[in-house]
């Protein structure tokens, strides 16, 4: 769940091009849409929507809180549910084996035991659950191939993580919580990895 709420976290501070603290009332949104069983890739289409508009529109206004897509993840979230259901051949619940051994595919170049941990999902009975154990994967995965990438490497993403932050006022338990999603974003990025998920 933690890993829920510091992927929105640093994409929301990502979007705003600044380093971010999420309000209580923020994390208490984040813990809604978690409880919904709202999954992180429609949270995170729904903010980027809300930033494009913002950016192409007449009049640009600070988005200063999460509220702010709070309407947009609810109408996508909405809008992919019903062609869940008008769509049998994509609908997680109806053959989650089938996205699961995709998913499986596209990380076995990568890292075969994650890989086999996927395909075993198929035994779980509920999408929440697969969900939340694919988020899990997906961490430990980039945690694995961040401990493999050349100490220069990995160097050089930190700085650049750092430079991005710049003089920034962050208490150090929120700049280690950014810059390790942030991390976590490139490691990602460097290794051309899915998000894992069933709702792609």
């Amino acid at each position: 769940m933690t890993d829920y709420f510091l992927e929105i976290e640093s994409h929301f501070a990502l979007r705003r091009n600044t380093p971010f603290i999420l309000s209580a009332k923020d994390w208490a949104l984040m813990q809604q849409w978690h409880t919904d069983g709202v999954p992180l890739p429609v949270v995170i289409e729904a903010i980027d929507t809300v930033f494009e508009k913002n950016e192409t529109s007449g009049r640009r206004k600070t988005i200063s809180s999460l509220s702010y897509c709070k309407h947009a993840v609810k109408d996508l979230w909405s809008e992919r549910k019903e062609l869940y259901v008008g769509d049998a051949a994509v609908t997680p619940e109806a053959a989650p084996e089938v996205l699961l051994a995709t998913l499986a595919e596209l990380v076995s170049p990568h890292d075969t035991e994650t890989a086999d941990a996927i395909r075993a999902l198929v035994r779980e009975q509920s999408v929440p659950k697969i969900e939340e154990r694919l988020l899990e994967l997906e961490a430990a995965l980039i945690e694995k191939l961040s401990a493999a990438l050349p100490d220069g490497e990995l160097a050089a993403m930190k700085d650049s993580i750092a430079r991005a932050l710049g003089g920034s006022k962050l208490d150090e338990k929120t700049k280690a919580r950014t810059v390790a999603a942030n991390l976590r974003r490139m490691v990602r990025d460097r290794f051309g990895l899915p998000r894992l998920t069933l709702f792609g």
